[in-house]
């Protein structure tokens, strides 16, 4: 009985064999050409390097043109993303390692997926590297009702957290009202010692504001804290919106710009959008190749549609491919 994974169904073993063997067609035809038209050294060489490209397409992508062709996608056993750097090394290098025997040494490592007594259809290489070989359906298919969803969820849709009304006494109702938020600040006239005159105030030009937000800590004003699980904070004055990723670019001149350390390149270059008035903040998957979820208190999961505003709820933690980061609202200046 095949048994299903959370994010897909396992690859049956003659698909598997199927896109491997397309795999290693492309390998040999580029090896193959370039030993007739050169020399065998620099077949060799463009061996190498196909073999390092499917590497590179297998960590970064999770597919390579063989399981692109069958409708296939290796994936994390434990999580829906690619299987990074690492594990396609390890995954791969047995593979390779099993075409010296005799060549079909590496079909047989690949067919291995017949003898996992588990029912999910992972070959010795998968089992070594961690990883599950999935059939990703082509186009929008309706989940039977007994069956887990796939790699992507609805949008959950949360009703905002009632807040309580500020109490406030005599005393304090008595304080005169802040500024508006960059409002010109109004000179007050210093006291006047009897005889003196007052030395007049010279107008001052007004700076003009710049077209970012800044992300130095200011004062009296609110401010949001994100924390990642690698250390990484970042502190900026609300209300904010702000763009999360590998390389983001701005949507607007005004965005907030956060590079997140990402040392696997597992998240996309403009991966996640962040807006926050101050009170309420919500989220937004930019398309991400590996996905954005947000997590709540007790661990329930909740996976992000591409492009979908989400109200993100007090106390939720947002994982972003491998990363995830908590955001604390601050006020009257920085931590």
């Amino acid at each position: 009985m095949t048994q299903l994974t959370p994010f897909g169904v396992p690859a049956t073993v003659g698909v598997r064999v199927g896109a491997f063997s397309v795999d290693a067609a492309l390998v040999v035809i580029a090896s193959g050409v370039a030993s007739l038209l050169a020399s065998p050294v620099l077949g060799v060489a463009v061996a190498a390097e196909a073999l390092l490209g499917l590497w590179i397409l297998q960590a970064r992508r999770g597919a390579t043109p063989g399981s692109l062709l069958f409708g296939l996608r290796t994936s994390r056993v434990e999580e829906p993303v690619v299987p990074g750097a690492g594990r396609a090394f390890v995954r791969g290098l047995l593979v390779v390692l099993g075409g010296f025997v005799l060549l079909a040494g590496a079909w047989v490592v690949v067919a291995s997926a017949a003898f996992d007594a588990s029912g999910r259809r992972r070959s010795w290489a998968d089992r070594a590297a961690g990883t599950v070989l999935l059939s990703v359906p082509r186009g929008k298919q309706t989940p039977d009702a007994t069956e887990p969803r796939a790699l992507s969820e609805p949008t959950v849709q949360r009703t905002a957290a009632v807040r309580e009304p500020l109490r406030m006494d005599s005393s304090a109702a008595a304080l005169p009202l802040a500024p508006a938020w960059d409002a010109p600040i109004v000179a007050i006239d210093a006291p006047v010692v009897a005889g003196e005159r007052p030395a007049a105030i010279a107008p001052e030009a007004v700076a003009p504001s710049p077209a970012a937000p800044a992300r130095t800590p200011g004062v009296g004003r609110a401010q949001l804290l994100v924390v990642f699980d690698t250390g990484q904070r970042e502190q900026f004055d609300l209300p904010a919106a702000v763009n999360f990723g590998r390389a983001p670019v701005a949507d607007h001149p005004d965005d907030i710009l956060i590079p997140v350390d990402d040392p696997d390149r597992l998240i996309s270059k403009t991966h996640l959008r962040l807006e926050h008035d101050g009170e309420t903040a919500w989220v937004t998957d930019t398309g991400s190749t590996n996905g954005s979820e947000l997590i709540d208190d007790d661990g329930t999961v909740h996976v992000l549609r591409p492009g979908s505003r989400t109200l993100l709820e007090d106390g939720t933690r947002v994982r972003l491919s491998e990363r995830v980061f908590t955001l604390s609202r601050l006020i009257g200046g920085p931590v």
